[in-house]
C-alpha cells in the first residue's frame, strides 16, 4: 500500500516569504502544521492562475503528477470543492515542484517537516492572525483574516491577462532530455516573479478572501445542498453534518469516533458503550460483513448512530476497473439502504485509497467522503493502553478518529470517551 494514501495536501494561500514565494499547506494527518512550501515561482505563477481563493472553495493539490510528452512538461492538477461539487483545474510544473511533492508525499510525522529543506514552518509577524473589531464579525468564520488592500478591477484583469501571457510564454520553452533530471533553472521566471511580486504587494497574499459581507450573499453565491431524505437522528445524540464532499477534519470543539470494518461481533458492544456515555458514533461498513450480521445494522441505525459503506470487499479501489470500483461502491450501498430504508450519504474508502474515478462515483451517487487526521494503528496494535494513550497525547479537538471493530477497541472506549470529554469535546454523530 502507497504511503500517500489519505494524505491530502490542502492548499491554503500563496504567500510571500521574504524575498520569495511560496504555497502556504495543510497536511491532512499533521493537522497542527502548516508550513510554506518554497518552490520555483513559474510553477507557482501556474497554480495562481487556476486558483480562486474566495473564502468558500477549498483546494486540494494532487498528489500526483503526469508526464505529456507532447510539451515535454509535467503536469500537474488542483481540485477545487465546496460541499460535493468539485472542478479539477490542470497546470504546468517544474520537475523540482514534482520531486519536492514525491518527498512531501511520504511525510508520516511533524518531525518530518524539518528534514525538507523547502518546507518552511516559520511564519513572518505579517502572517500571523490579527485580532478583528467586533464590526467585522463577519470575518470571524475565516480561517484567519490579514490585512488587505483591493486591487481595482482594472489592475485584476491586468494582472491576471500578464498571468497567462507568461504561461504561455513559458509553454514554448521546454525542453528536456529523455532522461529527466532535476534542474534549478526554469524559464520566464522573470516575468513570473514580477506578476508575483506585483499580486503581493497589492494584496499581501493570495490568500482566502473575507467570507462575504453578509449571510444572505453568502447563501446566494453558495451551490444548493442535498439533504439525505428521511433521516432522523436521534435527538439525544450529538450531531454534526458535513458540509464538504471529502471531510478529514472537523470545526475545533468536535471530535469524530468512527468505526470500520464491521458489522462484527463487537458492533453492539460499541454501540452500548456509546450510548451509555450519550455520545455520537459513526461505521462504516463492508458489504460481505452486512450480509453476514444484517440485524447489527439495522440496531445500530434504529439507535440513531450514523451508518456510511466501507466498500462491498474492503478492496483497494485504485487497482480496480472503473466498472469494478462502480460495483463496489453501488452493491454495498443497495444492501444497507434495503436495510435501513435510507439514502446512504457517508463513505470511506478501503485503506483511505481513491483516485478520479473514486471521487467522479462517490458523487454519483451523492456520497460524502469521510477521511480521518488521527489514526492509533488499532488495527496492529490490538491493545487497549496503547490505543488509548495514543488519544491522550494528541490535539483531538477537530479530529476524525480511525477506530476498528475488535474487542481491544470496546474496551478502551469508556476511558478514551471520558478522556475527550474532560477536554470539553462534543462527541459527534457524522451525518
Amino acid at each position: 500500500m502507497s504511503e500517500s494514501y489519505g494524505r491530502i495536501i490542502e492548499l491554503l494561500a500563496i504567500e510571500r516569504d521574504t524575498e520569495t514565494f511560496g504555497l502556504r499547506i495543510k497536511l491532512s494527518l499533521i493537522e497542527s502544521a502548516e508550513p510554506l512550501w518554497l518552490t520555483d515561482n513559474e510553477t507557482i505563477a501556474n497554480i495562481a492562475a487556476v486558483t480562486e481563493f474566495d473564502g468558500v472553495h477549498k483546494h486540494r493539490i494532487s498528489l500526483h503528477t503526469a508526464w505529456d510528452a507532447n510539451k515535454q512538461q509535467y503536469i500537474g492538477s488542483i481540485t477545487r470543492t465546496y460541499r460535493e461539487h468539485s472542478e479539477r483545474f490542470s497546470f504546468a510544473c517544474s520537475v523540482p515542484f514534482r520531486n519536492e511533492l514525491e518527498s512531501i508525499k511520504k511525510i508520516r510525522h511533524a518531525d518530518d517537516l524539518h528534514t525538507l529543506p523547502f518546507l518552511s514552518t516559520h511564519r513572518s509577524e505579517a502572517d500571523q492572525p490579527e485580532e478583528m473589531p467586533a464590526a467585522e464579525g463577519d470575518l470571524k468564520t475565516n480561517r484567519f483574516a490579514r490585512k488587505r488592500r483591493h486591487l481595482p478591477l482594472k489592475l485584476v484583469s491586468a494582472i491576471m491577462m500578464s498571468l497567462i501571457f507568461v504561461v504561455l510564454l513559458s509553454s514554448f520553452n521546454y525542453s528536456y532530455p529523455g532522461d529527466i533530471k532535476p534542474y534549478s533553472a526554469v524559464t520566464a521566471t522573470a516575468e513570473a516573479e514580477t506578476v508575483i511580486q506585483l499580486l503581493a504587494e497589492n494584496r499581501s497574499a493570495i490568500i482566502a478572501k473575507p467570507v462575504a459581507a453578509s449571510k444572505e450573499e453568502a447563501a446566494e453565491s453558495r451551490p444548493k445542498e442535498s439533504k439525505p431524505k428521511d433521516n432522523k437522528p436521534s435527538a439525544s445524540i450529538p450531531q454534526l453534518e458535513l458540509e464538504e464532499f471529502i471531510s478529514f477534519s472537523l470545526p475545533k470543539g468536535y471530535v469524530a469516533l468512527t468505526f470500520d470494518d464491521g458489522p462484527s461481533k463487537h458492533s453492539i458492544d460499541i454501540m452500548n458503550v456509546l450510548k451509555k456515555h450519550e455520545v455520537g458514533g459513526t461505521f462504516f461498513f463492508v458489504g460481505t460483513n452486512v450480509k453476514k450480521h444484517p440485524d447489527y445494522v439495522r440496531a445500530i441505525h434504529a439507535n440513531g448512530y450514523s451508518v456510511g459503506s466501507h466498500s462491498m470487499t474492503h478492496s483497494q479501489l485504485t487497482s480496480l476497473t472503473y466498472e469494478q470500483q462502480q460495483a463496489e461502491l453501488t452493491r454495498v450501498s443497495d444492501l444497507i439502504e434495503h436495510i435501513t430504508d435510507e439514502k446512504l450519504v457517508l463513505f470511506r474508502p478501503p485503506y483511505g485509497a481513491f483516485d478520479d474515478r473514486t471521487e467522479a462515483l462517490s458523487q454519483q451517487q451523492g456520497s460524502k467522503m469521510v477521511l480521518w487526521n488521527r489514526d492509533p494503528e488499532d488495527w496492529l496494535t490490538r491493545d487497549e493502553d496503547k490505543i488509548l494513550g495514543y488519544v491522550q497525547h494528541i490535539e483531538a479537538s477537530g479530529s476524525i478518529i480511525l477506530l476498528h471493530e475488535s474487542q481491544a477497541v470496546v474496551d478502551a472506549l469508556p476511558k478514551i470517551i471520558k478522556h475527550l470529554q474532560d477536554q470539553g469535546l462534543t462527541i459527534v454523530s457524522l451525518q
